[in-house]
């Protein structure tokens, strides 16, 4: 799995786990197990980037991102 995005993976209070791509709001998934959870983040992740380019809706650029998280953490 390769992700252009930085993501979150932590687990899910009631059991499994939750993995996010918080430049894309409302790209989550979740899974019983890490691997399960990343799996089924690849797979939203590939559907949620079609949806944007299919009704144009321009893609955050990965790199200012964590940019902008090394500059906080710097500050």
């Amino acid at each position: 799995m390769n992700f252009p995005y930085p993501i979150v993976l932590y687990p899910a209070p009631e059991g499994g786990y939750v993995a996010e791509v918080l430049q894309l709001k409302g790209c989550i998934a979740q899974g019983e197990t890490e691997v399960e959870c990343l799996e089924e983040l690849s797979r939203v992740t590939d559907i949620w980037i079609e949806t944007a380019k299919a009704n144009n809706i321009p893609l955050p650029q990965p790199d200012n991102f964590l940019d902008r998280l090394r500059n906080a953490v710097n500050a």
